[in-house]
């Protein structure tokens, strides 16, 4: 491998946090202090109110949700100072659906990262405040990432499932502000060799191996754009090549590799509810224990 200029990775600025002030909303938010900001870097922590509420019931309601909010800001706060992070933590409190309410505000706070959790092991019809993750994804144009588990430290073994498609190369290049210096990425790509035992059983071994390393080598070739991105950017990486079913071989190497993060690109104007629903995209966001990030593809 080609030696590789030394590594400069990028920092978050800006990240939005909606929270339900439920215990997968804590796990979004303690990520925060584990990931790689910025200095001066500022966090937005918001809830969203119904538009409606009984008259007698507002005012109380707004203070009660502003004090709570500010309680879980002065926990992120401590716990930004502690790993030695100079980002602000704000606050927050919208009205309206929650998923306008956090697209809106995404928008006006030129958030890079909204970071939400989820609920349990439910599928991802199902999380954080219903369908809000799954709407969030498909509607907006942001990078989501998703919170399945309490953080313990920043994320050490990413790895990104990755196609020849530009939503791979969007997610591949955005990953690495996720990253901090000593970890590595693993770019996971499967690749199919058709009719292989259903067309051919008499092939020879030496005609078998062939035949493989030819569909092989066209996957390589369609992947090369990819890595010579990823080789100027100086970001550490391997990438690892298997025959078989995308689903499979993901979710296994991301369980056998104790990978603490998988990321995935979707295309544009579609997002996962619409171009991946039933697909190996969705299969691998309800599945996967890790935490996910998912990065659409920009709109031309």
């Amino acid at each position: 491998m080609k030696p590789r200029k030394p590594m400069s990775l990028p920092q978050l600025r800006k990240v939005l946090v909606p929270t339900d002030f439920s215990e997968s909303s804590a796990h979004a938010v303690g990520r925060v202090a584990h990931l790689p900001l910025a200095p001066g870097a500022k966090v937005l922590l918001m809830h969203a109110l119904p538009s409606r509420m009984p008259t007698e019931l507002g005012p109380r309601a707004l203070e009660a949700t502003a004090r709570e909010l500010e309680r879980v800001a002065q926990r992120l706060r401590k716990a930004l100072r502690a790993e030695g992070a100079t980002a602000t933590v704000d606050t927050h409190i919208a009205r309206g659906k929650p998923v306008d309410a956090i697209l809106r505000r995404a928008q006006a706070f030129r958030a890079e990262l909204v970071l939400v959790g989820r609920h349990g092991n439910k599928p991802l019809r199902n999380m954080f405040l219903g369908s809000t993750a799954e709407n969030v994804i498909r509607r907006g144009n942001l990078p989501v990432l998703i919170a399945n588990r309490q953080a313990t430290g920043p994320y050490l073994r990413p790895v990104v499932a990755v196609d020849a498609d530009a939503a791979s190369r969007r997610v591949a290049n955005f990953i690495p502000g996720l990253m901090t210096p000593g970890s590595e990425l693993t770019l996971v790509h499967a690749y199919d060799v058709p009719l292989e035992y259903a067309v051919f059983p008499g092939l020879t071994a030496k005609e078998l191996t062939q035949y493989q390393k030819t569909f092989k080598g066209a996957a390589e070739r369609k992947l090369a754009p990819l890595r010579r991105e990823l080789d100027g950017s100086g970001v550490p990486y391997r990438l690892v090549m298997e025959n078989g079913g995308s689903r499979s071989i993901v979710l296994e190497f991301v369980d056998d590799q104790g990978a603490d993060l998988l990321a995935l690109g979707t295309r544009a104007r579609t997002g996962v509810a619409h171009a991946l629903l039933g697909s190996v995209a969705t299969d691998l966001l309800r599945e996967a224990k890790c935490d996910v990030l998912v990065v659409r593809e920009p709109e031309e």
